[in-house]
């Protein structure tokens, strides 16, 4: 059995680096329970190890860091969007044109999609409306509230009967300062392999700076994990915004983390950037 792997680096790309050298050094490139913990999610780290990243993902046919990115967290449709509701209301719109352009990709849906309009049992849920008006309502509070267990499985079902889970729709239980937003749908998402091998994220604050855990089943670090990286970053960094909040850390969380499409020269080159970088 294989030691754990826990990373800890200040920036998004020296955290990948590390873990998927750490990974791809353990038994058929795999490793159980990885953890990564990027001191700030506001850091994305140096343009060097974004373009290797996107050199490999080139050579093996695979989607670029940025697209991957995107698939979590859309960041020119955001930038035109005025709030998390509309936000969620024009990517519901566009999906089926999604799909329809990748059908493979996108038939049991996207990341964000499920962040935006969760498919609950009265309707779908603005999962990203909902976390920002519970946690800036909860700041407006005199004693915020600091922790909360949730369940990788929990269905959020908007009050007022309401689909968009709005600020005046807000889903779920009383309000806390650590909000959980599941991924997995139980009743969908039946196939053992397929989406999404993201399971749920959970925010934290400490009325200063927001923190975020992203919990993932299974890993392809190198096939996904620097693009889930940032596209988890840019989400953080506008949830943080909105609720007038720092960027704090960001913690990654693989069941099953694996270095996934590498050769020995491929981790050699990835070693040598890393000693590189270190000089």
């Amino acid at each position: 059995m294989t030691e754990p792997i826990d990373v800890r680096q200040p920036d998004l790309a020296t955290a990948w680096l590390d873990t998927i050298l750490a990974v791809a050094a353990k038994p058929q490139h795999r490793a159980f329970h990885t953890v990564t913990r990027i001191d700030s999610a506001g850091a994305d780290g140096h343009d060097r190890i974004y373009r290797a990243a996107d050199d490999l993902l080139t050579e093996f046919g695979l989607q670029s860091v940025s697209t991957v990115a995107n698939t979590i967290f859309p960041v020119s449709m955001v930038a035109t969007s005025p709030d998390p509701v509309a936000l969620g209301q024009r990517y519901e719109a566009i999906y089926p044109e999604l799909r329809r352009l990748a059908p493979g990709a996108n038939r049991d849906g996207t990341y964000f999609l499920r962040l935006v309009a969760y498919p609950g049992p009265a309707g779908t849920v603005n999962q990203l409306a909902r976390v920002i008006a519970i946690i800036s309502r909860e700041l407006d509070s005199a004693r915020p509230k600091r922790a909360r267990y949730e369940a990788t499985v929990e269905i959020p079902v908007a009050e007022s009967g309401g689909p968009d889970g709005g600020p005046d729709e807000v889903a779920g239980p009383p309000p806390e300062d650590s909000v959980g937003v599941p991924i997995f749908e139980p009743r969908r998402d039946t196939s053992a392999m397929g989406f999404p091998c993201l399971s749920f994220l959970s925010f934290q604050h400490d009325t200063e700076s927001l923190h975020t855990v992203a919990h993932y089943r299974s890993q392809y670090v190198m096939e996904r994990g620097l693009g889930n990286y940032l596209g988890i970053a840019r989400l953080h960094r506008y949830v943080a915004g909105r609720c007038g909040l720092r960027t704090g850390i960001l913690t990654v969380v693989a069941g099953q983390a694996h270095a996934d499409k590498l050769r020995r020269d491929h981790v050699g080159a990835l070693q040598n950037l890393r000693d590189d970088l270190t000089r």
